[in-house]
């Protein structure tokens, strides 16, 4: 089954069971994931890929956890100021549940162990090899399944 197919069935299987913000969730992953830009159009594209929606997911990820540190961060504040945090408490759960409803549709992602080691499996077979190469290298056989900011750091190291 295509992931596009995946998400539609879950996110109908949530509507019936009254999960509003997994079907919340899903009914926008499938919106973004199914917008086909201009640019795409003129270049032919008209079907929607498991790897655009995969593309799509990690965006979603990348920004529930954007999203998380921020709301550490002002919790932090309002404890610090004697505020009360209540509602931010209640966006971080819903957000930490937002994250794990994204993540089972994501790819594994590598661990900094599992991308080092690519990084110098890469390096071995391609001595000299510059950090533009190795990123290169990265997306064409793990796209998606690393964070690019730490793949980054690990190739100039």
């Amino acid at each position: 089954m295509a992931l596009l197919d995946e998400l539609k069935a879950d996110q109908l299987a949530a509507r019936k069971l009254n999960d509003r913000l997994k079907a919340d969730v899903l009914t926008t992953l499938i919106g973004e994931s199914t917008q086909i830009t201009t640019e795409e159009f003129k270049r032919g594209v008209t079907k929607v890929t498991d790897e655009k929606v995969v593309t799509t997911v990690a965006r979603f990820l990348k920004n529930t956890k954007l999203t998380l540190e921020n709301l550490a961060t002002e919790r932090a504040r309002l404890i610090e100021a004697g505020g009360d945090a209540t509602k931010v408490d209640e966006r971080t759960k819903a957000a930490e549940t937002e994250l794990e409803i994204l993540s089972s549709y994501g790819p594994k992602q590598m661990t900094k162990s599992e991308l080092r080691e690519a990084i110098d499996d890469f390096r071995a077979k391609n001595p000299g090899a510059n950090v533009g190469a190795i990123m290169a290298h990265l997306k064409i056989s793990f796209g998606g399944q690393y964070d690019g900011k730490e793949a980054s750091t690990l190739a100039k190291a």
